[in-house]
This record gives structure tokens, sequence and C-alpha cells, in this order.
């Protein structure tokens, strides 16, 4: 659609560079200018239809714009997170699996292959999207490339620095001379052995990234339910003494008058905090185990339920065994 390709030329150019190098990455067979579009446009009526929602509910105006706001960036999330989780799973698939093809690759030349022959035939279904990346890079070197520029395409549709990082160091290799099969078997060994210090540190920092998913998903909501009653409370006993009539005093320094606090707002901002702690929690969470925000994008969804489902809780019990008290 014309307005969607309209909605692309306007983003800046590093988000439209991000947006195509994602989508690649996630193997969708999706312009980025529909993608973006699509986003957008749905996003802003999103927006809208919460907003007149919350109107005809006859909520104030601060709160159905901070409903729309929030239901329309969650959206935006969730749509640019799709590709960022599918994309990153290609790439844990792709360190995986990374070692077993080269040392395939390079038994294949040990075997007498060239190496454009030992590249095609290590194209196997079973190591996924490197199949094929391996299977272009030796189509590549078959119609004339040098084996360097066919070596850099294989990154290119996987956001694997593992990947990447071994490409170059194999090029660089290649480059001084190494030999390719002693270069694919090391490469191959540096890898497993990196694989298993990361499982120990992962070992290490677990008790980190437990106590950050108790905190946003256990503790805060707890707060928030004890605290929003607290509050409620508070305002009831506060109406309820006739202060005016009571006190008569000239003091500067004290005053006595209401509480006055929007009981739907209060809710609204703790439901907001609960959800943006649970978001910046999982990116947190998947830094500390696997070193990459993106690794966490997968725990959001899960934390945000958490924490909300807690806080509706701890209120209903909250209330349920103090109510009767007031």
């Amino acid at each position: 659609m014309r307005i969607y390709e309209i909605l692309y030329r306007a983003m800046p150019q590093g988000y439209k560079t991000f947006i195509k190098k994602i989508l690649n990455c996630a193997d969708f067979k999706i312009l980025p200018e529909y993608y973006v579009g699509f986003s957008l446009i749905y996003g802003a009526l999103l927006f809208l239809a919460i907003f007149l929602t919350t109107i005809i509910l006859r909520m104030q105006i601060l709160v159905s714009i901070l409903a729309a706001i929030l239901a329309s960036g969650i959206f935006e999330a969730f749509m640019h997170a799709i590709p960022l989780v599918i994309a990153d799973n290609r790439a844990k698939f792709t360190d995986e699996i990374l070692p077993d093809a080269l040392n395939l690759i390079s038994s294949n030349i040990r075997s007498g292959l060239t190496p454009d022959q030992a590249f095609l035939l290590s194209a196997r279904p079973e190591f996924g999207p490197l199949e094929l990346q391996i299977r272009k890079s030796a189509k590549l070197t078959l119609s004339g490339e040098s084996i360097e520029d066919a070596l850099r395409t294989i990154p290119e549709s996987i956001y694997s620095k593992t990947l990447k990082r071994t490409m170059d160091l194999l090029i660089e290799g290649i480059s001084k001379g190494g030999s390719l099969a002693n270069l694919l078997d090391g490469l191959a060994n540096d890898i497993r052995q990196s694989r298993i210090l990361k499982k120990e540190v992962e070992a290490y920092v677990m008790m980190y990234a437990i106590f950050i998913f108790f905190a946003a998903g256990i503790g805060a909501p707890l707060l928030y339910g004890i605290s929003s009653y607290l509050v409620e409370t508070m305002q009831k006993l506060g109406n309820s003494v006739p202060v005016q009539g009571s006190f008569t005093s000239t003091s500067k320094f004290m005053t006595f008058q209401s509480i006055q606090i929007n009981q739907g707002f209060m809710r609204l901002y703790m439901i907001s905090s609960l959800c943006v702690t649970s978001i910046f929690g999982a990116l947190l969470v998947g830094l500390i185990q696997e070193g990459s925000e993106k690794a966490g994008l997968k725990y959001i969804p899960v934390l945000a339920f958490l924490s909300i489902t807690i806080y509706f809780v701890s209120r209903f019990v909250v209330i349920s065994v103090f109510g009767t008290l007031i």
C-alpha cells in the first residue's frame, strides 16, 4: 500500500537498516515497508480504540490517554519483538550446530574434495538456517567467486556474533596461507570450549537472575498490592474525620485536609509500573544469563502476567482479611 511506503520513508535511516536486517535474519518473507507501515497504522488505530473506549466508560482524560499510550506501546513492542526473538532463536541454533558443521566441512576437505565441493556436500538439512547459507556460499565459489567473498555471505542472514567472528577468523587465516582443514577443526574446538565456559558462567550468575525475577515478578506486585490497599484505607479514614469542625489551629506548620486520590489512576499507574519493571527485569535477566538483552524478550510476557496476577491476588487477599476491620 502507498501509505505504508510513505510511513517507511519517513523513518530514520538507522531504523530502516535495523528493520531490514532483523526481518532478513528472522527469514520473514515480507517487505520492510509493509511491516513497518502495518505496525504503525494498527498501533494508531489501537490507540484511538482504547482512547474512545475509556472515554465512553467515563474515565478521566488523563487516564484515557495513558491507557491508550500503554496499549499502543505494548503493540509496537510486540511487533518489533517477534522478529527479534525469531532471529535470536535461529542464531542460538546456529551456534549449537556450528562446530559440527565446521568439522564436517573439514572432513570433506581431508577426503580430497575441493573447498567448494566440500561446502556444498556439507549443507545438510539438520543444520537448519546454516544449511541455506553454506549452500549459497558453495554456489558462489562454483560460479567463480573467491572463497573469502563467499564466506562473507554466510553470516548475512543469521544474527549470530559467533558465526560472524568465525567467518572473519577463517577468512583471515586463509588470506595468510593457513590450511583450511586445520583452521576449520581449530575453530570448531575453540567454539566448543567457549560454550563450556559460557555454561559455567551461567551457572554462577543464575542466583542473580533468580533474585531479579523474584523482585520484579513477586516482590514488587506484593508491595504494590498492599500499599494500594493502605492508601485507599487512609483516604477513607481521612474523609470520615470531621477535620474542620474538630480543630481550630492557626499554626503555619500544620494543616489538616481530606485526602483526594483517584483510585483508577492509582491502579493504572501501578499496573504500568509493573509492566515497565517486567520489561527491564526480563531484559536484565537475558543479559545476565546469555549476554544479550534480546535473550530476555521471551521472558517479558511471563514476567508481566505473573506480576499483574500477583498484584490483584495480593489485593484480594488483603481486602478479604482486613476489609471487615474498617
